[in-house]
């Protein structure tokens, strides 16, 4: 009963804040497991990985190159979560890497995460020119749309964190409430939050949340590596546009 109201106050506060951090998820053990996994499977030679004088910093197409992702989630209190706030039909969509090397550090400005992988032959021109879904563009090979609104309110996006997320290491920040403005960047009436972590935490958002990240300070050590991973509530989407990958809960 404990990790039932858990999930539920996890879900209230993301349906009010649009994020939750849930601490404790990877044990220090997994973590390193991981990290060695992510080193032998994000190759430079492929166009999927980002890399700078041989350091990784951006990886897509994660659930092809990292097979280990697809599952990296299926543990009783992660399950919870996501069916507490996506429901029963939910499914794994796209994942994602990104790490901040020392010496190799980058930036985002403030924006919302409004594009999705789909199939590109799916999105028809009818559907096109009704507004629903923009002109699908690639990205590394996959075809990515700006679906409607309601596609993306039934999403949740999960970082799972594999370095501590420090004021040193370029950490995440983000506007508390702004994912109830839609697809709108509305940022003079909330305030910023910077968020810290510890490795083996993970990050529920909503993807129409605004956020953004600074670079790492300069005399850091800490790289700041994170798998992203996204869920949608259902498979199926407005006029039978489908999804580049979705793989289902183990409750379908």
């Amino acid at each position: 009963m404990m990790a039932e109201n858990n999930a539920i106050s996890i879900a209230r506060h993301i349906e009010e804040n649009g994020f939750s951090l849930i601490d404790n998820v990877l044990s220090q053990d997994k973590v390193d497991e991981i990290c060695e996994q992510v080193r032998d499977s994000f190759s430079t030679s492929s166009q999927s990985v980002r890399h700078r004088d041989g350091e990784v910093y951006a990886v897509r197409n994660v659930l092809e190159l990292f097979p280990q992702a697809r599952d990296l989630w299926q543990t009783d209190r992660i399950k919870q979560i996501l069916g507490e706030i996506l429901g029963p039909d939910y499914g794994l969509v796209r994942g994602l890497f990104f790490d901040k090397p020392p010496d190799q550090t980058w930036a985002l400005p403030w924006h919302k995460d409004l594009l999705i992988a789909v199939k590109e032959e799916t999105v028809t021109s009818e559907l096109i020119e009704q507004g629903l879904y923009s002109r699908p563009r690639m990205r590394i090979g996959v075809p990515h749309t700006e679906p409607p609104l309601d596609v993306l309110q039934s999403m949740l996006t999960l970082r799972f964190h594999l370095d501590d997320m420090t004021p040193d290491n370029g950490p995440l920040e983000v506007l508390p409430g702004s994912h109830h403005t839609g697809k709108k960047m509305k940022m003079e009436t909330f305030d910023p939050l910077q968020l810290h972590c510890h490795a083996g935490d993970v990050l529920a958002m909503s993807p129409l949340l605004v956020h953004c990240s600074g670079s790492s300070t300069p005399e850091t050590t800490h790289h700041r590596r994170i798998l992203h991973l996204e869920f949608a509530a259902r498979k199926a989407m407005p006029g039978n546009v489908q999804w580049w990958e979705f793989y289902p809960s183990d409750t379908q």
